[in-house]
């Protein structure tokens, strides 16, 4: 009997003498777009400021010139938006057919709205922006 514990003994030391995977110090290193601010096709910034919503809510047009169209089970929402209001622009993990960004709107009440970039206005001035030379 003490024969057949001896080698299950050294295998158990043994196997505790070796570091554990899972405890390793190493840092964690997170890839891909929902990570990188920079990623994709237009950068993520923190938030802009509305400067119009047209035609009842179907286009939001933001301070830095872009011009986004509503999903239309969104227009609701966004015809109540008002210039100025402060909004976040990020990704949508599943999105809506060809509306892949989110425009989230915080006050009184969190609102959201699916997006897609529908085009660029003329920078400050009526001048066209540098990207569009």
């Amino acid at each position: 009997m003490l024969t057949r514990a001896l080698p299950i003994a050294v295998l158990a030391l043994a196997l505790a003498a070796l570091p554990a995977a899972a405890q390793t110090a190493e840092p964690v290193v997170l890839y891909g777009c929902a990570y990188a601010p920079h990623c994709g096709p237009f950068p993520q910034p923190v938030g802009l400021y509305v400067s119009g919503v047209q035609q009842d809510g179907r286009y939001i047009a933001l301070e830095d010139g872009s011009l986004w169209e509503v999903e239309i089970t969104d227009r609701a929402t966004t015809a109540s938006w008002l210039t100025d209001d402060f909004v976040n622009l990020s990704w949508i993990a599943a999105p809506r057919g060809d509306f892949q960004y989110l425009l989230s709107r915080v006050g009184d009440l969190e609102q959201h709205a699916a997006v897609r970039l529908a085009g660029r206005r003329p920078g400050p001035g009526g001048e066209e922006s540098p990207d569009q030379e």
